[in-house]
């Protein structure tokens, strides 16, 4: 009963994320284009380096809560609810420093704003608001929000999270839209992103104590009980250190292409983020759920049943993601000149560096669970030359622009996460030469290297021009006409080279004949 249980979450879990995700992806392309016509693109990358900023505050987290998650799940599972209490009320006594650390530091930091934004035409006020409203925004959920993201998440009840957090982020946005076509206001739309943020939390909290009445967080309970548990904070530590790598890629990068570039250029850049994020989304909606499954799976210890469904795991993701990921490359361009404008498109290079980004980062996955689920985490040296590696983001940045800014992490990327993670995954987890490793990817990639040249060439004898699309017509012929002959030729292409889609698809044929 507990597995169909467990299976029945985490098919629960996906259904909201792509319902929510889908239309929160629908709406955020409306938004944008009305936000950047009405507000205009100064105050849209004002808002995103802002987060930025807040991103390095709360980096003060240090991964506290993927770890007390960690330690919920015994727990959870024999129903331990004092030993449940116990470890929430650590998690109390941990999250009300590090609240008070960052509100501290906050207002610490809001005193060089001025420094920060030294360039731009943005009243003070108007900057100072959009700092601390997104400065609580953040805090709420190191005061508030701490018990109910925790303990749903690890009870597998995201669905509670996700579902509350989107819908009121899509009511949020709607409002916005409205209010930003009407009024123009930049006080307006601060007003409504934190207003939205406390009902939230009115709501999540709500739904919370109906589920979990009994669960309570005592501050001084967890302050005498964390001398006894330090293998939360060695933990912590740990993952900590790992988390610096997705911290750099994800919030200093805004802030170093501000340091080089305009407000402008940060919106620029930030709508081809946005459009990948959304993608992402998608992608991570769809295929989230495996990693207890691979954890038990390597708890059985079948090197060969382990190793053949990391093959086919892989195989699916790899195509998921370099299938959405060469659609992107061919066609964001084209998307953002019909939605946005020409204007707003960047030149090809940049493009295909945001996407190679974008591919890295979700191909690393399959092979960051295996080493999770094999707790190898020993690397640690990895996410440290990731810091250290900023140094020559900045000298690309000075001697190539933007392109040398997004070319190193990249190469850094490439290096690191898809040369070095698999090699210690094969070397220390499965036992393998790294050979089977290259097998393994060249009959992946070989396939979408010969599909996408062929489809552009499909393009070009049907007559559809590889220029830039001026038109919604133009773009959803060019659109659909790539997209489906990429798709048919990597299929085929892929069947025939790639193992892991052969397992799949017998997979696949075997359910069907059930």
């Amino acid at each position: 009963m507990e597995n169909k249980s467990r299976v029945g979450k985490a098919v629960l879990n996906m259904k909201v994320n792509l319902a929510v995700s889908a239309i929160s992806i629908i709406v955020s392309f409306f938004s944008r284009k009305i936000f950047l016509d009405q507000l205009g693109d100064e105050f849209i990358g004002l808002a995103t380096t802002v987060n930025s900023l807040l991103a390095f505050l709360n980096l003060a987290e240090l991964g506290v809560g993927a770890s007390i998650a960690y330690f919920l799940y015994k727990p959870l599972f024999d129903k331990d609810r004092e030993k449940i209490n116990e470890i929430i009320s650590i998690m109390a006594y941990l999250y009300r420093n590090i609240g008070i650390f960052i509100l501290c530091a906050g207002v610490i930091f809001s005193l060089f704003l001025p420094l920060i934004f030294q360039g731009t035409t943005q009243s003070w006020f108007v900057i100072y608001y959009c700092f601390y409203a997104q400065l609580f925004c953040s805090l709420i959920g190191y005061f508030i929000n701490y018990k109910a993201n925790t303990i749903f998440n690890a009870d597998q009840r995201q669905y509670f999270v996700n579902g509350y957090f989107q819908v009121t982020q899509i009511l949020c946005v709607l409002l916005q839209m409205a209010l930003a076509l009407y009024t123009g206001s930049y006080f307006i739309y601060i007003t409504l992103t934190l207003l939205f943020a406390i009902l939230n939390s009115l709501l999540l909290n709500r739904q919370f104590d109906k589920v979990y009445p009994w669960v309570e967080a005592n501050y001084q309970r967890g302050k005498g009980a964390i001398k006894h548990h330090q293998e939360i904070i060695q933990y912590v530590k740990k993952v900590f250190v790992h988390q610096i790598g997705g911290f750099i890629n994800n919030s200093v990068m805004p802030i170093i292409v501000f340091a080089y570039a305009s407000l402008s250029v940060v919106t620029f850049y930030g709508n081809y983020t946005l459009l990948n994020s959304k993608v992402s989304q998608l992608i991570n909606a769809a295929l989230s759920g495996t990693s207890a499954g691979i954890g038990n799976l390597i708890a059985e210890g079948n090197r060969e049943r382990i190793y053949r469904c990391y093959k086919e795991l892989y195989a699916i993701k790899f195509f998921v993601v370099t299938y959405l990921s060469l659609c992107l490359l061919f066609l964001s361009s084209d998307f953002i000149a019909v939605w946005l404008g020409e204007s707003y498109v960047l030149p090809p290079l940049l493009v295909f560096l945001i996407c190679a980004d974008f591919c890295l980062n979700l191909l690393r996955n399959t092979t960051d669970q295996y080493l999770d689920g094999y707790g190898l985490k020993a690397d640690i040296w990895v996410p440290i030359c990731r810091i250290i590696s900023l140094l020559a983001v900045v000298a690309a940045g000075k001697v190539w622009g933007l392109a040398g800014l997004l070319a190193v992490p990249v190469l850094v990327q490439l290096c690191l996460m898809h040369v070095w993670k698999p090699y210690y995954l094969y070397s220390q987890g499965f036992k393998m030469r790294f050979p089977h490793y290259l097998t393994l990817l060249a009959g992946n990639i070989i396939p979408f290297v010969i599909a996408y040249f062929l489809s552009r060439k499909t393009l070009l004898l049907m007559g559809i021009s590889e220029d830039v699309a001026t038109t919604w017509q133009a773009f959803l012929i060019k659109a659909s006409a790539f997209s489906v002959i990429l798709l048919i030729t990597s299929a085929l292409l892929s069947y025939g080279c790639s193992e892991g889609i052969r397992l799949f698809v017998e997979r696949m044929k075997g359910r069907f004949r059930n």
